[in-house]
């Protein structure tokens, strides 16, 4: 059967079921009959099925030829394998009406690419060429996903207009601004590759004329720290409680004394990374996902600046000793395990967090659960942990430059948010330290007279 485009056979695979034969049927009567070139495919597939020496199959097959990727040359075919000749065109016919109804066959060329053509092996490139590690190929390559749910994203980049654009980044002022920031870095990969491959001639997400990043306008509820007195609730009883009852006793009260990011903390090696002869905690690496989503121990840290050597205080030093007391032996010889020796994952630990705090009654809101029925919640979570070390640093009046280094933050922009949530008994003292310095000072000594009732 011959069809434009369309290719249509049935193909006999013969194996032989010994090895160490060579040919079994060099002189049985169906390799006789087989080898006659006008016999039909059918009728040598009846012959040969009921062969004690070999595996015989049969595959009916039709190829549509789609089209040609006209930047490599390289034909793109789509196969349909079918119990028959017919059914396998069938199959195929059909798959070429569809694509004619959806406006024909799409050839990937130079000028059709979209942007998700150019951007993906962007991002498999950086991966490749470690710039980026597996978490992060995986969180690019699924904002990019969101992106190719946009009609724009769908067409080919050259036809993409810069209302089009405009419109989508207008829809994302609700967004945080970490999640803004992730989308348009995708798109100016994807434009600025297109101008590259002079796909467009015009690029209008960079230069003076830059279609810009919309602000955004969500408002966090999250706090990033705890107000002092929670956390003297919460750090007397971790030091009250058994750790029978609070196995993560020693891991919260880490977290809250020298500010590590709680991934780092579960891939603290007691060998390799506690070194309490020089009052240091290497920081080398974190928890992080492959490229399916799996956590893992990562081979590096969040960025470049998170690498760093913390100085073990006295509080943290004997929580440090405490925990190695109690360390469990696994073969990643990690200081916090769970009791059959494997890792702890971030989830497991931020829930167990939670249920102190509801506990303790801290951050503790009414919510309505899946099932429709109110419960206690809390707005507590275990990065509120070293949120609150940053803050109180902050209330201590650490120079930003230096909590920059300890926290491990790429940005000093970061750091500085510490700086604005502080705890509100903080700033009344410091203000009153203000005015007490201008009284001091005797800037303000004229006292205003009272304003007469009349």
């Amino acid at each position: 059967m011959e069809f434009k485009g369309i290719t249509v056979g049935t193909y006999i695979s013969r194996k032989i079921k010994d090895k160490k034969e060579k040919d079994v049927c060099a002189d049985c009567e169906i390799n006789k009959k087989i080898q006659n070139k006008n016999i039909e495919k059918e009728k040598q597939y009846e012959l040969c099925k009921g062969c004690e020496k070999c595996y015989v199959s049969k595959t009916c097959k039709a190829v549509l030829t789609v089209g040609r990727d006209q930047t490599t040359g390289k034909t793109i075919r789509k196969s349909f394998v079918a119990d028959t000749e017919e059914l396998a065109l069938s199959n195929a016919l059909q798959y070429k009406l569809d694509l004619n109804k959806n406006g024909g066959p799409r050839i990937i060329t130079k000028s059709n690419k979209t942007l998700v053509d150019l951007v993906q092996p962007l991002i498999d490139e950086q991966y490749k060429l470690n710039k980026i590690i597996q978490s992060t190929h995986k969180r690019k390559s699924d904002t990019l996903k969101q992106i190719a749910k946009e009609p724009f994203a769908n067409k080919p980049i050259a036809k993409v207009t810069r209302e089009d654009i405009v419109n989508y980044l207008s829809k994302l002022s609700k967004y945080s601004e970490s999640t803004i920031k992730q989308i348009y870095e995708l798109l100016c990969m994807g434009f600025g590759e297109a101008e590259y491959q002079k796909i467009i001639e015009e690029n209008f997400m960079s230069g003076y004329k830059r279609v810009n990043k919309p602000k955004s306008e969500y408002v966090s509820k999250e706090r990033k720290a705890l107000t002092i007195q929670e956390e003297k609730i919460l750090v007397d009883y971790l030091n009250s409680v058994s750790y029978e009852k609070c196995p993560n006793k020693y891991l919260f009260l880490l977290l809250l004394t020298t500010g590590m990011r709680v991934g780092e903390v579960l891939t603290l090696d007691y060998e390799k990374d506690i070194n309490l002869g020089d009052n240091t905690i290497n920081i080398r690496r974190t928890q992080t996902k492959d490229l399916n989503g799996k956590i893992i121990i990562g081979e590096t840290t969040k960025t470049d600046n998170s690498r760093r050597t913390l100085r073990i205080n006295d509080i943290s030093r004997k929580i440090i000793e405490k925990s190695l007391e109690y360390k469990v032996k696994n073969k990643e010889h990690l200081l916090f395990c769970q009791s059959n020796g494997k890792m702890h994952l971030e989830n497991s630990i931020n829930s167990c967090l939670k249920r102190i705090a509801i506990k303790l009654n801290i951050g503790v809101y009414e919510d309505v659960n899946k099932k429709g029925k109110i419960e206690k919640n809390t707005d507590v979570h275990t990065h509120m942990l070293r949120g609150t070390f940053a803050t109180r640093c902050a209330e201590a009046k650490i120079a930003p430059v230096v909590l920059k280094q300890i926290l491990g933050h790429e940005e000093i922009e970061t750091t500085m948010k510490y700086y604005i949530d502080v705890d509100t008994e903080f700033i009344e003292k410091e203000t009153d330290n203000a005015i007490q310095y201008l009284v001091d000072k005797n800037i303000f000594g004229v006292v205003l007279p009272e304003t007469q009732v009349a």
